[in-house]
């Protein structure tokens, strides 16, 4: 894993940078469960410009080292005041399964953007689920959009 790592929010000026990271991941880390034609749809959420849209919709957080983008999450509150929802999570593919996702996901947990929190909800792509499960995530059931599969999972803190 580099070191070390620096995590802060995410600006709009982060967009090109975390557009070109998210759809690289997409692409390295999901094709195999989601085949080409999901993955082109999914990236096209992730311009630079859609990326902006989530950064104003989602609190955001990017990892970096050496000033160079490696991972990023995003948490949205939902209807409920107390209940949050991961919306993203993403870690450059050479670089997974190295603690940059856990880092990422403690530190927005001790975000203190947020109220008190007694359920966290997430839609899990299908690579993803195993790390959802080891903070502690369970699966309510599956959520398909055509033959897209992820699946939804939560946690009481």
């Amino acid at each position: 894993m580099p070191e070390p790592i620096a995590i802060r929010p995410a600006l709009a000026e982060d967009a090109p940078a975390l557009s070109a990271m998210i759809c690289d991941v997409l692409w390295a880390s999901n094709l195999a469960d989601y085949g080409p034609t999901n993955i082109a749809r999914v990236a096209s959420h992730f311009t630079p410009e859609g990326v902006v849209e989530m950064l104003n919709a989602n609190r955001t957080l990017i990892a970096e080292t050496a000033g160079e983008l490696i991972g990023t999450i995003g948490l949205r509150q939902t209807d409920e005041d107390t209940v949050l929802s991961v919306r993203t999570l993403f870690v450059r593919a050479d670089l997974q399964r190295q603690g940059v996702g856990s880092r990422l996901y403690e530190a927005i947990l001790q975000d203190r953007t947020f109220g008190p929190v007694t359920q966290l909800t997430v839609r899990s792509s299908i690579a993803a689920e195993k790390f959802y499960a080891a903070k502690g995530f369970v699966t309510v059931r599956d959520h398909w959009d055509g033959d897209e599969r992820t699946i939804e999972m939560q946690r009481i803190p």
